[in-house]
């Protein structure tokens, strides 16, 4: 598969999970106000089960990275594996990534992510925040690498 393939594949799944970042957000933020609305419970519990999804992916790579074992895996997206490095270099910048899910680890968050307790919203907000922050990065370098610099 080429460079440009990959990169084209990897900003649409970074697309996809922006979209499940924003209706998790919108719910929790109309939750936090005391708002349910049972449409967005839907979309947000889908939503919920696609990050759960993309972070058990997440945290096989990040573990692979912290324990120094980089090993390209036959089927392994590179550009996902390229994340998670990114990943444990922001959880190394507790300036700018200071939330729990860079705190505590992927592990630890997803299991934060599927509380329904009131006091937990706020960290995952963060958490979301701070992931829609890196997503954005990574996409940049894929647009780069699919439209060259403009």
């Amino acid at each position: 598969m080429s460079v440009q393939w990959l990169a084209v594949q990897s900003f649409q799944h970074n697309q996809d999970l922006l979209v499940a970042i924003n209706k998790l957000s919108i719910h929790l933020r109309l939750q936090f106000e005391g708002n349910e609305d049972a449409e967005r419970a839907g979309e947000a519990n889908k939503a919920r089960e696609m990050l759960s999804s993309f972070f058990r992916e997440l945290e096989t790579l990040v573990n692979d990275t912290e324990r120094g074992e980089e090993v390209p895996v036959l089927g392994a997206n590179p550009r996902l594996r390229q994340l998670a490095r990114s990943f444990v270099t922001a959880k190394r910048n507790s300036h700018r990534f200071h939330s729990s899910l860079f705190r505590m680890g992927v592990g630890c968050f997803q299991q934060l992510l599927n509380s329904v307790r009131s006091e937990d919203r706020t960290a995952i907000l963060e958490s979301l925040e701070e992931l829609r922050v890196l997503l954005e990065e990574h996409m940049h370098v894929d647009a780069e690498r699919v439209l060259g610099e403009i």
